[in-house]
């Protein structure tokens, strides 16, 4: 028979003994809680870094296509009496700023999805997200600003433009890339698109934007 002392302190052992493995069983279920939550947002960082990757070489690729001359198929078709009615440098003019409004609205669906991209990770990094991409987006509205001044150059009736007006060869000339992509306004574009992916390249796991 056993001292009713030593089953006491038995009982006591085994009683600390349960407690202790509850305590360590409630720490390593924290530990765990923490760990899969710290994994769960990293891949949502991940994810939302390269989406942003993603839509800001296609809002580059749309802000150039912003700028091209008018091809063909774009053109407004007019109606007999429209035809009759108006002259051919009316006309033209007048499909010139159709076409462009239409590639703005485009333009325009493009720029909320990176936009988009920005704010989503935004919410999971903070807002220094938006400021290796500023450049870029200040990039992005001179683009427009220049589809804008040919538009308000293309409406001013009093003017008496043409097509091959020196005044609209001029401002044609600050809106239409290069064929090398190697104008002012391009370069800077591709420029400042690359600053802003260096600047995720911690979140994406790579040390250089060529893998």
């Amino acid at each position: 028979m056993l001292d009713p002392d030593v089953k006491d302190w038995i009982s006591i052992g085994k009683d600390l003994a349960v407690a202790t493995a509850a305590v360590v069983t409630m720490i390593l279920g924290i530990y765990g809680v923490r760990t899969w939550k710290r994994d769960l947002v990293g891949k949502e960082v991940y994810s939302a870094a390269r989406a942003l990757v993603k839509e800001s070489h296609l809002v580059s690729k749309g802000a150039r296509k912003l700028r091209y001359p008018i091809r063909d198929h774009e053109r407004k078709e007019f109606s007999e009496d429209e035809i009759k009615n108006l002259t051919g440098g009316e006309k033209w003019r007048i499909s010139e700023i159709s076409a462009y409004e239409m590639r703005k609205v485009e333009f325009s669906r493009r720029l909320d999805q990176y936009d988009q991209a920005k704010l989503d990770l935004r919410v999971l990094t903070g807002s220094r997200v938006y400021e290796g991409f500023l450049p870029f987006d200040r990039n992005l509205t001179e683009c427009i600003c220049r589809v804008n001044s040919y538009i308000d150059l293309l409406q001013d009736n009093s003017a008496g433009l043409y097509e091959e007006s020196p005044e609209i060869l001029a401002v044609q000339s600050l809106l239409y890339p290069s064929d090398n992509l190697d104008d002012e306004i391009s370069q800077n574009l591709a420029d400042s698109r690359e600053s802003g992916e260096l600047a995720l390249l911690r979140y994406l796991h790579r040390s250089s934007i060529y893998g």
